[in-house]
């Protein structure tokens, strides 16, 4: 043991006192609570003893007391008080005072209110305890109601209780002796045993702290086969149980720290006040937030300043069970969030788990082939258009003039070129949607390329009476294109500048 474990410490005294105070309060209560019930069951036996032995004298008295008044009843009553050692009183049955043992009868006011001479008069006896106003002390009066003929008189005896109080206080003071002496030795023999299990708890204190602060425990032996044993053997299978569970703890931790790093899909998880409980590096890397930024704890829309994020935070508080929407950030990326509540075993919710896809790629290429569908209409309506009208003239009349003939089917030729282009532009959709769309490049002369999107558009501009002009400067070099793409981009610009030019306008 320590010196910390065997030195009395404040900890200790505070551990010692929560001990012995039950016990010290339970000797106070019974001391408290037995004394003075003690005393008080002594008191009222010596004064039914007491007025026992008064109800005897004072039949005794009755019969030795003249039936008389005045003097001669006086000095008979202090005789026999003297004789008695009592107080002795005649009282008539209206209330007047016929002998007294302590001063003359005459100067004695009317008894007839007296309790113990009213309860005589009813019953025969009366017994009271109370403060005499003529003695001036407490006494124990007990009166006998005496009849000869038709004359009534009560004899009345009163005794001071100074005596019963004597020795009551004297025994209220051996049971306080008896009973202090009896909680020292309780909380002496209570301490002995408080400093023998207080090293016992100290072990096991020591014990739990080193499995709170997660260091590995020694095995715990327990001392004796009493009920703090079996706590310490019971600590010690507890010990080596809750360091196989952290041990499992740790590599199932460590397993799902592994595969959310290797996720590509951001995972995030808040509570249900929307505070971070969990964030993996790929959520913080879609969020675009530091590596060391502390998430754990605070609110999702303080680390994500967004409205789109507080928008979808309410509508999980809201309760749908399941969320899902594109978030289209500052920066212009574009994920996709997956989110649902976590239950617990009995269903009830206590977060929400968050899955970020990056879709930005994937949007792009949405829009690319939106925009591909809306125009490719368009694209295919320029060359099927140009054919129809030139093999519509070829069936008329111009059909026999051959120099014509052949000049139309040159242009149809090529617009039926431009058709195989455009299918295999549709074939290669694929490869666009992937970003792996190739390009043909070569050196490509500008002029005839030019040449050839104008002839296209010959008889449109023809029928809308445009002048279009061209201007390539002597010697520009051949350009590195794609011929079929840079003939698309001049179709789509010249044929935008056909529709919107106003007949008899210009194009250059």
């Amino acid at each position: 043991m320590s010196a910390t474990s065997s030195t009395p410490t404040r900890w200790n005294r505070r551990l010692v006192l929560q001990f012995l105070a039950p016990t010290l309060v339970a000797l106070l209560g019974a001391l408290l609570t037995a004394v003075p019930y003690v005393a008080l069951t002594v008191e009222r036996h010596q004064v039914e003893t007491l007025a026992e032995r008064l109800f005897a004298e004072a039949r005794l008295a009755g019969e030795a007391l003249p039936w008389s008044s005045g003097e001669e009843l006086d000095a008979a009553c202090v005789r026999l008080a003297a004789d008695l050692g009592v107080r002795v009183t005649v009282i008539a049955s209206d209330g007047r005072v016929l002998g007294e043992s302590t001063r003359p009868s005459g100067e004695l006011e009317n008894h007839a209110n007296r309790p113990e001479i009213r309860a005589a008069l009813a019953t025969g006896t009366g017994q009271k305890k109370r403060w005499s106003t003529t003695v001036r002390s407490r006494l124990l009066y007990t009166a006998w109601r005496q009849t000869r003929g038709g004359d009534v008189r009560i004899v009345r005896l009163a005794l001071p209780l100074t005596a019963v109080a004597a020795n009551v206080a004297h025994l209220r003071r051996l049971l306080l002796a008896g009973m202090l002496a009896g909680i020292a030795f309780g909380l002496a023999a209570a301490l002995v045993l408080s400093r023998r299990m207080l090293r016992r708890v100290h072990r096991l204190v020591a014990f739990a702290r080193r499995l709170a602060a997660g260091e590995r425990a020694p095995y715990l032996v327990a001392e004796r086969g009493d009920e703090l044993g079996v706590l310490e053997a019971q600590l010690g299978v507890m010990a080596r149980n809750v360091a196989a569970t952290i041990a499992e703890l740790r590599v199932e931790h460590e397993r799902l720290e592994s595969i959310l790093r290797s996720m590509v899909e951001g995972v995030l998880v808040t509570d249900l006040g929307g505070s971070v409980v969990l964030m993996n590096e790929r959520a913080r890397e879609l969020f675009e937030l530091a590596r060391d930024l502390e998430s754990s704890g605070r609110q999702l829309i303080e680390l994500v300043r967004d409205p789109q994020v507080a928008d979808l935070t309410r509508e999980l508080a809201s309760g749908v069970p399941l969320a899902s929407r594109d978030l289209t950030l500052a920066g212009g990326q574009t994920l996709h969030v997956n989110a649902a509540p976590l239950r617990d075993a009995d269903g009830r919710p206590f977060g929400f788990v968050l899955v970020l896809h990056d879709v930005t790629e994937l949007r792009r290429l949405e829009v690319v082939r939106r925009d591909f569908v809306a125009n490719v209409s368009h694209e295919l309506r320029t060359p099927l258009t140009a054919i129809k009208g030139y093999a519509e003239t070829l069936l008329g009349p111009a059909g026999d003039d051959r120099p014509t003939a052949r000049r139309f089917l040159s242009v149809i030729d090529r617009h039926a070129e431009r058709l195989g282009r455009l299918i295999d532009d549709l074939l290669t959709l694929s490869d666009l949607e992937l970003g792996r769309t190739p390009l043909r490049l070569a050196a490509v002369d500008l002029v005839p390329v030019i040449d050839d999107v104008l002839a296209i558009f010959a008889e449109r501009m023809k029928l809308a009476e445009l002048a279009v002009t061209t201007r390539v400067e002597a010697g520009t070099p051949q350009a590195l294109a794609d011929a079929d793409r840079l003939q698309q981009v001049l179709i789509n610009l010249i044929d935008n500048a056909v529709k919107y030019t106003p007949p008899g306008g210009r194009i250059s």
